[in-house]
C-alpha cells in the first residue's frame, strides 16, 4: 500500500511539473527546475475550460422545487421575498377564517406566527419552537371564536410571544373525539405546551412567560407595579351591571351604573397618569402632565394589557348592545387605549365578533351573511 501511494504522489508530481514546464519551454531552459515557480504558472497561464474538472453539481433542499421544475421544462418565474406585512395579512386571514367560516371538525386549527417564526428558527439555527396548542371557547356556531376573555387572554399572549401554535376552538358541551383525554372535564381555554396539559389561567400564563423567554420571545411582564393590578374591579362591576333587566330610569340601574363609572374613572385615572420614565422633569408649567402612552405599561403591549382589554371589550360591547350604555367621552384615557388597541392585531384579530358577544349576555344574535 505504502509503495502504491508514493508511486500515486511521483505521477501527479510528474504531471503537475511536465505540464506547467513544457508550456513555458523558453523560461524553462534558462532556469533549473528546481527554481520554477509553479505556484506564478498555475496563477497566470490560462487554461481552456474543458480541461479543467468540474465540480458535482448540489442541490440545497430550497432549490429543489425550482429544479425539478426546471426538469420538467417548465420555466417558473423567479418568486418575490414575502416581506413582514405579507406574513402578518396571512395570520389575520387565517384568524378571520376561524371566525367566520363553517369548516369541518378535524380542520378546526389555526397556525398562528406560523411563517415568521418559524424562518427564524431555521435561518439562525436555534432551537425549534415547542409544539404549543391552545383551545379556546367556542361560539354559537360551535366552531367560530366565542365571548370568553380568559381564553382571549392566551390568545394574545402566545400571539405577542410570536411563538408559532395552533389555536382550536372546542363548545364544551360536544367535545370532539379526539379531545376527548385532552383535559378531560375542563373548559377551555387549556394549553398543551410540549404535551404537558395546563388548565389554570394563571398557570398557563406564567409558565408561557417562564418557558418563552428573551431574547428569542420577548418579556410581557410589566415594568410598573401598578400597572398589574390597575382596573382590576371594573369587570366585577360590569358583570353586575349587565345582569339589570328594568327600566332605563330605574334607580337601581343607576346606581349600578354609578359604580362601574367609579372603576372606569380610577382606570381612566391611571392611563393618564404619566408614568417614571414619561414625566418630564424641565417642564415648569402649572398644568398637570398627561401621559400619551398607547397601552397599561407604556408604549407596547404586556400581560396587564393582555387580561384588561378583552373585559374592556366586553364591556364596551354588551353594554351599548343591551343596556345602550357607552363609556363616558370624559374618560380620555380609556378611548385613546381602546383606540390603540383596535389598530393592533393581537388584540382586534383575537376577539370574538361584536354579536357573539351579545348573544352570550342574552341578546339577540344577527344571522350570518
Amino acid at each position: 500500500m505504502a509503495d502504491t501511494m508514493e508511486n500515486i504522489y511521483d505521477e501527479v508530481a510528474e504531471g503537475v511539473g511536465s505540464e506547467y514546464v513544457n508550456d513555458n519551454t523558453a523560461e524553462a531552459a534558462d532556469i533549473p527546475n528546481s527554481e520554477v515557480d509553479y505556484i506564478h504558472h498555475y496563477e497566470t497561464e490560462a487554461q481552456p475550460e474543458a480541461d479543467l474538472p468540474q465540480p458535482p453539481e448540489h442541490l440545497y433542499e430550497f432549490e429543489t422545487h425550482s429544479s425539478a421544475s426546471s426538469a420538467s421544462g417548465k420555466e417558473e418565474a423567479p418568486k418575490s421575498p414575502v416581506g413582514i406585512a405579507s406574513m402578518a395579512e396571512l395570520v389575520v386571514q387565517g384568524i378571520e377564517n376561524l371566525k367566520t367560516e363553517d369548516k369541518p371538525e378535524k380542520d378546526n386549527a389555526v397556525v398562528v406566527n406560523g411563517n415568521g417564526a418559524c424562518a427564524d428558527s431555521v435561518s439562525s439555527n436555534k432551537r425549534p419552537d415547542p409544539q404549543i396548542a391552545l383551545f379556546v371557547k367556542a361560539g354559537s356556531d360551535r366552531e367560530c371564536i366565542g365571548c370568553c376573555p380568559f381564553s382571549q387572554r392566551l390568545f394574545m399572549i402566545l400571539w405577542l410571544k410570536g411563538v408559532v401554535f395552533n389555536v382550536t376552538t372546542v363548545d364544551k358541551a360536544t367535545k370532539p373525539k379526539q379531545l376527548k383525554d385532552v383535559a378531560p372535564g375542563t373548559n377551555p381555554p387549556f394549553l398543551l405546551f410540549n404535551g404537558e396539559e395546563l388548565t389554570d389561567i394563571q398557570k398557563c400564563e406564567d409558565y408561557i412567560e417562564a418557558e418563552l423567554y428573551p431574547p428569542r420571545y420577548p418579556k410581557l411582564a410589566c415594568k410598573h407595579q401598578q400597572s398589574k393590578t390597575t382596573g382590576n374591579d371594573v369587570f366585577a362591576k360590569f358583570s353586575a351591571f349587565i345582569k339589570f333587566r328594568g327600566n332605563v330610569n330605574d334607580p337601581k340601574r343607576k346606581d349600578l351604573e354609578n359604580k362601574l363609572n367609579v372603576s372606569l374613572r380610577k382606570f381612566n385615572a391611571y392611563l393618564n397618569e404619566p408614568l417614571d420614565d414619561e414625566i418630564d422633569e424641565d417642564d415648569d408649567s402649572d398644568e398637570a402632565q398627561i401621559s400619551k402612552r398607547k397601552f397599561i405599561d407604556g408604549n407596547t403591549m404586556t400581560i396587564a394589557d393582555c387580561v384588561m382589554l378583552p373585559k374592556l371589550h366586553i364591556l364596551r360591547v354588551a353594554c351599548k348592545g343591551m343596556l345602550n350604555y357607552e363609556i363616558p367621552e370624559e374618560f380620555t384615557g380609556i378611548h385613546r387605549y381602546l383606540a390603540n388597541a383596535d389598530n393592533a392585531d393581537e388584540f382586534l384579530q383575537t376577539c370574538a365578533s361584536d354579536d357573539e358577544i351579545i348573544w352570550a349576555y342574552g341578546g339577540r344574535r344577527k344571522p350570518k351573511k
